[in-house]
């Protein structure tokens, strides 16, 4: 069995399930006991999760924003590839516990993790 999951979320926050899915998925990991390290990384158009000024209610969608923010609670990080979020919306404000990182970062914390999953 995995000792260490690493969630990579690639879908943006509204419109697709794969987020949410995502986020809850490593909370549950992390909240039952199952695993000793989870992780995520925001990539692609996941890194859209990251954005700090979402407005979850204006589409009355539930907000990704809390689930990220509850991995920190369990020492967890998340992180975000830099370059995917600036190719997407340029500079923005972004959830304040959120690690930057670039592709070459992203690689080495995917090979420290027993498992990969992706949303």
């Amino acid at each position: 069995m995995a000792k260490s999951v690493l969630v990579l979320i690639t879908k943006p926050p509204y419109g697709f399930e794969e987020a949410f899915a995502g986020s809850r998925l490593a909370l549950a990991m992390l909240s039952s006991g199952n695993v000793d390290k989870c992780n995520i990384i925001l990539a692609g158009d996941g890194t859209l999760n990251a954005v700090a000024t979402q407005k979850p209610e204006a589409v009355r969608m539930p907000s990704n924003m809390e689930a990220l923010g509850d991995m920190v609670d369990f020492d967890a990080k998340v992180y975000c590839v830099r370059s995917d979020l600036l190719e997407r919306v340029g500079e923005v404000e972004t959830l304040d516990f959120i690690e930057m990182i670039d592709w070459a970062q992203a690689k080495k914390i995917i090979d420290e993790h027993d498992m990969v999953t992706t949303f």
